[in-house]
Formats: structure tokens, sequence, C-alpha cells
């Protein structure tokens, strides 16, 4: 062995215990670094500290691989870097940053697979959306309703989970709440259950490398990793296709059908129902143009460009509400002709926020995306459970209440 090599291997171990990679999982380089780092007043996000944690970021190198996490001090933060060669199998480790410390294993995937559009009806299915990097909130909801145990363990048997977008932006733990869907999804599949990441605008947002509503913390590692002081530009690089997250999030779809119900994350506006485009076209489209970086065009543009726009199915708000000059709340005609157009009987939207899990059209629109609670059990936060033909709201205690169509 080469004596620079032994040099390094002492700090590469050190290091590897941070990410709680297993050993048996990779081979490991002699390119390792630490950095420690006080705030910079030259810095233009001076203000906003890095210490706590944040990661793993794993990004493909060829046949190598690298891992980057941040931890800290009560006065510095450190920037982790792990360089690896991969093999057959790889394991890491996400520590929330949050007061219980919550920590758990994601195996990485072999491959990535597209998944389907069209589901047949499960006998039990749980829906959230607009989490917004509320690490708390997602946690509660999943132990309480037996999506999981507090060990990270799928316990839903053959159920599915539908993610109706815009688990992104706003707040600091949507490292951990990425990898923790990436995780579930394996562990269901193992079970016979299904997990749905439906994209949402948030989501598309940042893969367009769009910052407006990313929290301070990712843009000032996303500075400090390119050494790019402009955000978009320093934020484009984290989010790379080298990135397995990203990699894994453009698989994903805009729109599913699981029996009678259509899950997306805007709505289907009565221009969009009036299109060709079917669920599958939809969905093929977007995971197209996201490799380029897809331009939001004018609304009446009826072409791809459409599906990014304000009356496409990410960003139209008029199943749930008026939205400014933009569009007046759909009526109830228009809501038959979307229903018909993708033949459902329901419509499950998040996106506009609702006082609670609720139906509105008489139980042809769902509702549900609301304001959930920062912290872990609180009833503020919900989510929708579907049993056989039976609605019900659901709270961050696992409260359960039927909803009934007026």
């Amino acid at each position: 062995m080469p004596n620079n090599t032994k040099k390094w291997l002492p700090v590469v171990a050190l290091i590897a215990s941070f990410f709680a990679v297993m050993p048996s999982s990779f081979n490991q380089t002699t390119h390792s670094v630490v950095t420690s780092l006080l705030p910079s007043f030259n810095d233009s996000l001076s203000q906003t500290s890095l210490i706590g944690l944040d990661g793993p970021y794993l990004f493909h190198k060829g046949k190598s691989a690298e891992l980057i996490q941040v931890t800290g001090t009560s006065n510095t933060y450190n920037i982790e870097t792990v360089s690896i060669r991969k093999s057959e199998s790889l394991e890491l480790t996400c520590r929330v940053d949050n007061a219980d410390q919550d920590e758990f294993t994601i195996p990485i995937l072999k491959k990535i697979k597209t998944p389907k559009s069209t589901y047949k009806q499960p006998e039990k299915l749980l829906a959230i959306s607009d989490i917004e990097g509320n690490f708390n909130a997602f946690y509660s909801l999943l132990v309480n309703n037996g999506v999981m145990d507090k060990s990270y363990n799928w316990t839903f048997g053959k159920g599915h989970l539908v993610l109706i977008g815009d688990f992104m932006d706003r707040g600091n733990n949507v490292t951990p709440i990425l990898w923790l869907i990436y995780k579930l999804e394996q562990a269901a599949a193992q079970k016979g259950g299904v997990v749905h990441f439906i994209l949402g605008n948030h989501e598309i947002l940042n893969l367009q490398g769009k910052t407006d509503y990313v929290d301070k913390k990712y843009l000032k590692l996303a500075k400090k990793l390119s050494g790019k002081q402009d955000a978009e530009a320093a934020y484009s690089d984290l989010m790379s296709d080298d990135q397995e997250l990203v990699r894994w999030m453009k698989s994903k779809n805009t729109m599913e059908k699981i029996g009678d119900i259509l899950f997306v994350h805007g709505g289907i506006s009565p221009e969009m129902a009036a299109t060709n485009f079917t669920i599958e076209q939809v969905n093929s489209i977007v995971r197209r143009r996201l490799q380029n970086g897809p331009a939001r065009d004018p609304f009446d543009k009826m072409d791809e460009d459409f599906l990014f726009a304000s009356h496409g199915p990410l960003w139209f708000r008029g199943m749930a509400s008026a939205y400014r000059n933009y569009y007046k709340k759909c009526t109830a005609e228009e809501i038959d002709k979307a229903l018909k157009r993708y033949k459902v009987n329901h419509i499950t939207i998040g996106h506009t926020i609702a006082h609670e899990i609720s139906f509105d059209f008489n139980g042809k629109v769902i509702r549900t995306d609301v304001k959930h609670g920062d912290q872990k059990n609180s009833t503020t936060s919900q989510a929708l459970l579907v049993q056989g033909k039976k609605f019900f709201k659901v709270d961050g205690l696992g409260e359960k209440e039927e909803i009934l169509a007026e």
C-alpha cells in the first residue's frame, strides 16, 4: 500500500463514522476533507449559520462517489467530504436537525426505476401534501397513523402512501425528508405496498435551480461547496444530476391515478381538461423537460410549456379558490368535465391551503394542503386516509374522523 494511502486511512475511517456507511458496502479511497469554518462577515448570508446537521449528499463521480455532510459544534461548523468507490451495496445514515436528533439508515438503490402512472385501488391509502421541510410533522403523521414505526420500519403492509408534492423549500429539514421517502419507497415495495412521490411546483423549482423559497441554510452550503456567490448558480451545482436524490426525483410523476382518484399537486384547469394530454404523456413530458430545465411560458400556449405554467397541473389553484387575476374558482360543470376527462370520481390536490383536510364540490375535489404543526404529535398536522369508499382526516396524534360529502 502506498505511504500516502496509509496516512489518510485513519482520517477517512473517522469521517466515515459520521456517515455510518457500512464497511462492507464500499472501498475507501485516499481523498477526504474536513473543513471547519467560522461564519464569514464577507458572506452575503453571514447571518445564516450552517451549524447543525445536513446531508448526506451523495454525488456520483463515474465509478466512485462523493459523500458530503455538515456537522457542527457550538462555535463552528464542519463540511465533511469523503470519496468512496462504489460496489454492490451502499448504506448511509441520515441524522435530522431536530430536538430528538432522529436518525435512520438508507440503502442506496442500484437502479432508479420510473413509476407507473395508474394503479388499482388499495385497501388503505394515506395521502399527505405540502410538508415543506417539516420533518416533525411528517414523522408524526407516519408513525401515529401506522405507516412506519419509530425505528423507521414500514408497517403499512400493502397500503399506499401518496405524497402530493411540495416536500421541499421553506423548512430546514428538506434533505432528511427526501431520504426518508427514498427509504420508505424501498421498504414498502418489499411488503407489497407502494410509496408515490408526486412532484409539486416546489420540487420543480428546486430541480430548475430556483432559490426563491429555499431555506438559507442550503444556499450557504451551496455557495461554500461551489465557490460561487450567485445563489442560483451555486444551488444549481448542489442540485446537479450527479446527486442521487436529484436523479431519483427526476424519475417521478406529476399526476397519478389510483383507483377512481386522480392525485395532482395543483389541480386540473378547464384549459388542461380541454387538451389531449394523457396522464402518461404529462408524466413523460415533465420528466424529459426536467433534463433541460423547463421554461415557464405564458399559460395560453397549448404545448409542452403549458404544463409548467399557471394553468398547468403543478400551479393551478382554481379547484380550491380563485387566484389573483389569473383565474376564478372552477364551476361545478368544469369540475365534472375534469373528472370525465380522466375517468375518475375524485381529484385530490395540495398546493392551496385549506383549514383542514376537506371535501369540495360534494366530495369530487379533496383538499389536503393544511398548515402542519412544527412539533411532533400536533393535531394541526393532518393527512387524508382512504379505506375502501370511505374518506377520513387523520392528525399527528393518529386521531381519525370520517369526512362526509355535503
